[in-house]
């Protein structure tokens, strides 16, 4: 889970440095990083991925689903489990769902 939780936080790192962000949504980032440069430390360690899992819970999934464009969320695609990204809420009358490539990443 190490290097998934790795690859998923620094996809979202890229996504997010690549789109103009706002002045607290920049902070935050900053702090996302310093974190993630003050846990080199524990290393690839039990104590290591538990620290990003935490990160990415509590720091990235909320600038990421704050980010979610009107009729849309961020979250784990519907059809295809394993990808992560920004996906078209569901119709109430259809019931379908459409994906939105901008922002998409592989979970795993």
């Amino acid at each position: 889970m190490d290097r998934d939780i790795g690859v998923l936080i620094d996809n979202c790192l890229g996504f997010l440095y690549s789109i103009d962000l706002g002045h607290d949504m920049r902070k935050e980032t900053g702090r996302i990083e310093s974190a993630l440069y003050d846990m080199v430390y524990l290393g690839r360690t039990s104590a290591g991925c538990a620290f990003k899992e935490k990160l990415f819970r509590t720091q990235i999934l909320p600038l990421m689903k704050g980010l979610a464009p009107p009729g849309y969320y961020f979250g784990i695609d519907p059809e295809h489990k394993g990808l992560l990204g920004y996906w078209r809420q569901p119709d109430v009358d259809t019931d379908e769902s459409q994906s939105m490539p901008v922002g998409s990443s592989s979970a795993g």
